[in-house]
């Protein structure tokens, strides 16, 4: 099944949903960068640096992706 035989709202929804975890992406990129609260040096400081990069882009990606998936329904126009 490809994404283009989905229903409207629903590819909405996920290219909302990416979007999100783009900007996500590039929060936690920025946030590593600048070692804002030294958070770049105590997750490459553990000896499973690996996993706690993962598990913190993946609850950020997931918490950026609801609020721009938020953002994107209350934005809809009403046509009706």
């Amino acid at each position: 099944m490809s994404i283009s035989s989905l229903p409207l709202l629903v590819r909405f929804l996920i290219r909302h949903a990416a979007i999100g975890f783009g900007v996500a992406i590039l929060f936690v990129g920025l946030l590593l960068a600048l070692d804002i609260g030294g958070i770049a040096t105590l997750i490459f400081a553990s000896s499973s640096a690996g996993l706690a990069l993962a598990i913190l882009t993946f609850s950020v990606g997931l918490t950026f992706s609801s609020v721009q998936m938020g953002f994107a329904v209350m934005f809809l126009r009403d046509d009706g």
